[in-house]
């Protein structure tokens, strides 16, 4: 993990607005969101099982994250580093997918490996985040 210091940290957006207008710029909410949190990321970098996300922590300050209406506060981001498998998993006994290396549920080698040429990363996050810098505000 990668932290990025960020004009970010302390704003707000609401929910539903904020994810109409970031999921134009490649955003989605992690799908492991709970009521009053949340992660948004964006994919920055994927090739042969490597993966480099960009995610924004998010809280909800007023409301609930079901709720277009909820008010959330933004945390520092940071970049993962997420390392899965390309190849077939003889482990498994899922039949024909299995065969074809098509299991969803392999477990990944690596879910935060280190991130090298952090400088390269961390701007190319800083650039990410100032793509959407404008559907966030400093109070609402």
């Amino acid at each position: 993990m990668l932290s990025i210091p960020s004009s970010i940290e302390g704003k707000r957006a609401f929910y539903g607005d904020f994810c109409r207008n970031v999921e134009r710029e490649g955003f989605h909410i992690c799908g492991s969101w709970e009521y009053y949190s949340a992660f948004f990321d964006s994919i920055l970098y994927q090739n042969e099982g490597i993966t480099i996300y960009l995610r924004l922590p998010t809280r909800v300050i007023e409301g609930r994250l079901d709720r277009d209406n909820a008010l959330l506060e933004f945390d520092r981001p940071f970049l993962i580093k997420h390392i899965v498998h390309t190849g077939i998993d003889t482990e498994t006994d899922f039949g024909a997918l299995a065969a074809v290396g098509l299991n969803q549920f392999q477990k990944p080698i690596d879910p935060d490996d280190r991130i090298e040429q952090e400088a390269k990363w961390r701007q190319i996050g800083e650039q990410a985040i100032n793509r959407i810098s404008g559907y966030v505000h400093e109070k609402i």
